[in-house]
């Protein structure tokens, strides 16, 4: 070896030496970084200068003296990278600089092989301290080398201690996130794939043991694109945390679309070491049945106020015993007060009409809202002064109380005209009440209604329980905010009252405090409603307790801390390509499948299996990911190793660094193929089954036709005549009594009393009919309610009879809720009818759980569970060949002056089972007393 040969040999070892001090930087030591950043103290970089005269003179030698320039650029950059905290993405960039080290060491040896082949002849005179540095470079080389190879592997144990604790923070994360109460799915990128769902989170949508990872929520839950869509692709893009309350989606569930609504928190996921939003976490609640039960609740009140300015008779509504005028319809403005509504809106009926003053009305209403008591008069005489001068006239009247929750009276519903149409309307007012009861009992929302003059406040029974008070409590405003956190009425509560007064919204989360000192979550939501004057009177909300759903968004606020990295749940098949989208590695399972091996599969024999017809445009979508760097998602046909090909799902997501440059590709092909043929199936099965349900429909609809017509003649066509036979022989006995005979006395009250039983008969009929006609709306219900609703409605004729019931517990089932009330109530009142002489009733209410193959002379499922409630009572019984006629419409087995009744009560509790899908059988001995056992599905089936 000549000496220009080993001139360039010491140039390599000191390239050598350079790029062990950069490693040894980057994995720890604590050397000079002059020599590493700075290319004027690098020893190859005093080499070029010294050799600047010798060598200048050739191409190579400039092209050398660039790269080293941009090789120290480089490693400039990794040591910034490495000093700012980011190890693993300088270490990562070591690959760059050994393609630049490659390039300059190819520049070295064309220089070296340029100057041997020139015969030029420099002056390499060594000296004695050019041999020392050399020797000292050399030394110094293999120190570092050692301690480098030593720092690496301790780095190693390092980073695979890191990853096991990873798994281990990873695991536990997964199985919070399982037993987490609330839905969780976390999405990734802009088609919002998702990488993980717990299994509530599937419950919820409707898609229970489905897997979902890899598919596009916009898939999954095609109207998520235009409801949540626009918020978490927002989070996506801005980091920027989102809530959403009461969104409604519709959702496929068994079978059928229908709406759901939910709360949810989005929020983004950022990797500590990467400000940059990696995925998108969504917490979400179903509130389906709260908002449900809202607009229940403000359909019955908008139902409610309907009713009275719809009604063609004079109505009005008299608030406080002030009796303030709040509502009144048009009959009554125009036709009886002669004034407009802004006149009379907010004052006292006093107030407006002086003239009452010397009129009993005043102290009747005051009296009817003081006892809760109906006051009813007909022809009553009532003078009207107005604009146009004074008025007599001749009425008839009800004054109505109106009921708070708690029981209070609350106002005094006043109706004016025709007795008749009074009725009808006091009836619609209570089925109006009752279904608002209905609504609000049945769910966890508490309604409220705040007078924001004298700050009373109207609260349904739920709104203590959430204070934690019993239901029946007594509570003013000043008491409930005493129990609101003080720091959170403070920051909270007042700010956003004051708010409201402004806007006419209301609405909040804040903490209380229950009287155990048990800290709690509210969410209150309200509305102000206004005078003519945009002045403040009322303000309308509702309250629910979030306490869980606070405590799940804090326990996954804590856990956040713990979650570094999710990764893919990739499917069956998985495979990775470089930056330029050639594929280097299959999991075993694709070699498995496709019987290929590892040489092959690199060859391009990967594309081999995909099928000849989906080749094509597999190659298309492929490289146009790899060109713009968008998510590859395809569905093609795979050949597996005995020919036969399947379907596949592939997927494949870029890997980037910091700067956004791809590095890398990771893809997974699912097999779908089972799921393609289940859904051309099913499309097939759903057209069938659409043009039997539309057949169906047609059918239905005729019915419903003729039981509307039946439904309207009986009751005004058949009870018109009625009433006023009944009206008349009324008024005849009161006015001409004392001119009547006695046997004309007996033959009006025959008349009356065969009157009273043929509108009971026509009452019975429609009841019975409405067991089909009615719209048939199940909800989850406890039977005990119903139980303690129907006794409360019977305690009169129960204290009456010194009747004795017993009930055991009974289940919560989706019913109608109105007819299980009217099933219960013919049964009890049955027992309370028949019952024998001196000898008070005992009716024992038992549950039982069974099969339906259990049960004897019941066309019920064999493979389905039915709760078996029986009725049995201790009165007079029945012959056991009756146990089926009992069930006829107009059957009786007593006469009409032995027990009263139409003989269509139990036919009525027999539909109401038949459209539960169950069944009732009655058993029963003469004077011992019956059993009525009624079989109800544990749960509904179509």
């Amino acid at each position: 070896m000549n000496q220009i040969e080993l001139d360039f040999e010491r140039a390599i070892g000191r390239h050598l030496l350079f790029t062990t001090r950069l490693r040894s930087i980057l994995y720890g030591a604590s050397i000079d970084e002059g020599a590493v950043v700075k290319a004027g103290l690098c020893p190859l970089g005093q080499w070029i200068v010294k050799r600047q005269h010798e060598f200048g003179g050739f191409a190579q030698f400039q092209r050398l003296h660039q790269i080293h320039d941009h090789i120290h650029e480089v490693a400039s950059r990794l040591v910034s990278f490495y000093r700012s905290g980011l190890a693993e993405e300088a270490r990562n960039g070591l690959v760059e600089i050994e393609q630049i080290g490659r390039e300059l060491l190819d520049e070295l040896g064309a220089l070296k092989d340029e100057v041997l082949g020139s015969g030029v002849e420099p002056n390499l005179t060594d000296d004695l301290e050019e041999l020392r540095v050399n020797y000292a470079e050399l030394l110094e080389l293999n120190g570092m080398q050692h301690e480098l190879h030593q720092r690496i592997q301790e780095q190693t144990e390092i980073s695979r201690r890191a990853d096991q604790r990873a798994r281990q923070n990873e695991e536990k994360f997964l199985n919070v996130m399982e037993q987490a109460p609330v839905g969780i799915v976390i999405l990734r990128g802009k088609e919002m794939t998702i990488e993980l769902a717990n299994n509530n989170y599937m419950e919820m949508i409707g898609k229970p043991n489905t897997p979902l990872v890899g598919q596009s929520l916009y898939e999954v839950i095609p109207d998520s694109r235009t409801t949540a869509g626009p918020s978490l692709e927002r989070v996506w893009l801005t980091g920027e945390e989102f809530h959403g309350h009461e969104l409604r989606v519709n959702l496929v569930k068994d079978g059928r679309e229908e709406a759901c609504y939910f709360n949810y928190i989005a929020k983004p996921y950022q990797e500590l070491e990467v400000q940059q939003v990696r995925a998108v976490i969504v917490v979400v609640t179903d509130v389906t049945a709260q908002v449900l039960s809202k607009l229940a609740l403000e359909r019955s009140e908008l139902q409610f106020r309907n009713l009275v300015n719809q009604s063609p008779f004079a109505k009005a509504v008299l608030t406080g015993r002030e009796l303030v005028v709040t509502l009144a319809n048009e009959a009554m403005l125009t036709k009886l007060w002669r004034r407009s509504f802004s006149e009379v809106e907010g004052r006292r009926l006093a107030d407006i009409f002086p003239e009452l003053n010397d009129q009993p009305f005043l102290h009747i209403l005051q009296r009817v809202f003081d006892t809760g008591e109906i006051y009813q008069d007909n022809e009553a005489t009532a003078r009207i002064i107005s604009d146009d001068g004074e008025r007599l006239y001749y009425l008839d009247y009800q004054y109505a109380p109106l009921f708070n929750p708690d029981g209070s009276v609350s106002a005094v519903m006043v109706s004016a005209n025709d007795i008749t149409e009074k009725v009808q309307f006091r009836n619609g007012i209570a089925e109006a009440a009752e279904r608002l009861s209905l609504a609000t009992d049945g769910t966890k929302l508490a309604t409220w209604d705040l007078n924001l003059i004298n700050y009373d406040i109207i609260y349904s029974s739920r709104l203590p329980v959430i204070f934690g008070y019993p239901p029946d409590a007594q509570l003013s405003h000043a008491a409930l905010r005493r129990h609101v956190y003080p720091e959170d009425l403070r920051n909270i509560v007042l700010p956003s009252f004051e708010k409201a007064l402004k806007t006419g919204i209301y609405q909040y989360e804040a903490r209380t405090v229950h009287p155990d000192g048990s800290l709690h979550w509210v969410r209150t939501q309200g509305k102000i409603i206004f005078d003519e004057h945009d002045k403040p009177l009322r303000m309308l909300g509702t309250m629910m307790d979030i306490t869980e759903e606070k405590e799940s968004q804090i326990a996954l606020i804590n856990s956040e801390g713990k979650f570094r990295t999710l990764a893919n749940a990739m499917p069956q098949f998985i495979w990775i390509a470089d930056k330029e989208g050639q594929l280097n590695y299959w999991n075993q399972a694709v070699f498995d499948f496709s019987g290929m091996s590892m040489e092959t599969m690199k060859a391009g024999g990967w594309l081999s299996i995909v099928h000849p017809d989906d080749r094509t445009e597999n190659l298309i979508k492929w490289l146009d990911a790899v060109r713009t760097g968008n998510d590859f998602i395809f569905e093609h046909r795979f050949r597996r190793h005995d020919g036969c090909y399947r379907w596949q799902l592939s997927r494949a997501i870029a890997q980037k660094d910091a700067e956004g440059a791809i590095q890398m590709w990771v893809g997974t092909s699912t097999d779908i193929h089972d799921r393609r043929i289940f859904m051309e199936e099913l499309e097939s099965e759903v057209a069938e089954r659409t043009r039997e349900l539309t057949i169906s429909n047609d059918e239905l609809t005729r019915t419903n036709m003729e039981l509307a017509q039946f439904a309207y003649v009986a009751s005004h066509d058949l009870q018109e005549p009625l009433r006023k036979i009944q009206t008349f022989a009324s008024r005849i006995l009161e006015t001409e009594f004392e001119n009547l005979s006695e046997k004309g006395k007996d033959y009006f009250g025959r008349m009356q009393a065969s009157s009273t039983r043929m509108q009971q008969l026509i009452s019975d009929l429609i009841a019975f009919s409405g067991t089909n006609a009615m719209e048939k709306h199940f909800e989850m219900i406890a039977l005990d309610q119903v139980m303690w609703k129907v006794k409360d409605q019977l305690a009169e004729n129960i204290s009456r009879k010194k009747a004795i019931i017993r009930c055991d517990e009974l289940p919560v089932l989706e019913v109608i809720p109105y007819q299980m009330e009217q099933l219960f109530t013919n049964l009890i009142g049955n027992a309370l009818k028949f019952t024998r002489e001196n000898m008070s009733p005992i009716i024992q209410v038992a549950c039982s759980e069974m099969l339906g193959s259990q049960v004897q002379y019941a066309n019920l499922q064999g493979d389905k569970t039915y709760y078996c409630i029986q009725v049995c009572d201790n009165g007079i019984g029945f012959d056991q060949e009756y146990k089926d006629r009992i069930f006829q419409v107009f059957q009786r087995l007593h006469s009409k002056s032995a027990f009263e009744g139409t003989g269509i009560g139990l036919a009525i509790c027999k539909k109401i089972v038949e459209n539960h899908a169950g069944a009732i059988l009655a058993e029963g001995n003469l004077g011992e007393g019956a059993v009525f056992s009624i079989y109800l599905p544990k749960k509904r089936f179509l």
